[in-house]
């Protein structure tokens, strides 16, 4: 359903751009027919509040590209609320003469960035190769983030895909931060973070609810707490550290690749929605109502090595859960569903098993 309505969205979004765009003369393009036979451009006669409301939703290329269609819009996109700088080659970037000063994608960003007008941004997502060395120029975009009291922050560097040694430090920016008091969503993705630096954003954050880390590295155990609502860990490597959870109004939480033992569950009575893999789950056991006294729908990832292990795990009895999806390799078929036998006899649930 939510694919179905991005795609509507996006749909919507290239029929109006394709409108504004149509047609030889840039006075013209907005423009249609009235029944006197005067031309009339009504997207131009919008309030400006509007227009930049409709350029937030359209992709920054697209956005930057009415600036063309006449005067009244050379700078309006300059006002829209949504900056998203993604490069779809990043992954493959020659990483050894890769330099900051002579990034073309870098160089753009901080053209646009200079010229950007809005007081205020709601999504700021910058999804490009760059490593440590340009640990300046990244301060500079954080830095003008907070200044714009940026409430989606979004950072994809594509530097731990073959090697952690130029990977972008967390802590290195986290030093030279100031407090970004109206972020409620916080995406990291391929850069060293350590247990210091989700604390710091945890506390120096007083309205963050979302938090997600993808292809990091984590440098020493975290500690999750205060009022996050959703936590995404998604394809990090732990080595030997941990994840405490201790957040009373964490809603959905989901792991992905995560080792076993890697989430330990404290205080989380208000979880609602999981989707773990089931070695990586641990829960003191004598508290394990904790975790499960509110679930309603759990999703879990049965590993292809160590099913004899896994045999062993069981899991405590879920009163309110509605919904089970259980992930399996085609060979665990036989007894993929032991481990979850305790859930099905005990409660009216859902279960629905996908193979690989």
């Amino acid at each position: 359903m939510e694919t179905t309505d991005c795609n509507k969205r996006k749909k919507d979004e290239g029929f109006l751009f394709s409108k504004l765009m149509d047609g030889s003369n840039c006075n013209k393009r907005t423009k249609s027919e009235c029944g006197s036979g005067v031309r009339v451009d009504r997207i131009s006669e919008l309030p400006d509040e509007i227009i930049y409301t409709i350029l937030s939703f359209l992709p920054l290329r697209q956005a930057a590209a009415t600036s063309l269609l006449s005067h009244r819009w050379q700078h309006s996109w300059k006002h829209t609320s949504n900056l998203d700088f993604y490069d779809p080659r990043a992954p493959f970037i020659n990483q050894n003469k890769w330099h900051a000063e002579t990034c073309h994608r870098v160089k753009m960003i901080n053209s646009v960035l200079q010229s950007h007008q809005a007081l205020f941004i709601k999504q700021f997502t910058i999804s490009i190769y760059v490593h440590r060395s340009a640990h300046s120029t990244i301060t500079k975009w954080l830095k003008f983030a907070q200044s714009r009291q940026v409430e989606r922050l979004d950072l994809n560097f594509h530097c731990m895909t073959r090697s952690e040694m130029r990977a972008v430090v967390l802590e290195d920016l986290v030093q030279e931060m100031r407090p970004m008091k109206y972020l409620k969503a916080l995406s990291l993705a391929a850069m060293k973070v350590s247990g210091q630096d989700i604390s710091y954003f945890l506390q120096n954050c007083p309205l963050l609810r979302e938090l997600n880390i993808t292809v990091s590295s984590f440098t020493s155990d975290v500690h999750v707490s205060g009022d996050l609502e959703i936590l995404r860990i998604r394809g990090c490597t732990f080595g030997k550290f941990v994840i405490e959870i201790s957040a009373p109004h964490l809603n959905e939480v989901v792991s992905h690749h995560a080792k076993p033992g890697a989430l330990r569950f404290k205080n989380v009575p208000r979880l609602a929605m999981a989707s773990l893999v089931i070695g990586s789950l641990r829960y003191n056991v004598p508290k394990a109502s904790c975790f499960t006294s509110h679930l309603q729908k759990l999703i879990l990832s049965i590993p292809r090595s160590k099913p004899k292990m896994l045999l062993m795990e069981g899991l405590p009895y879920m009163p309110s859960l509605k919904e089970l999806h259980v992930l399996a390799w085609l060979h665990h078929a036989h007894h993929c569903l032991v481990p979850v036998t305790s859930i099905i006899s005990s409660s009216d649930v859902h279960v629905r098993v996908l193979y690989r």
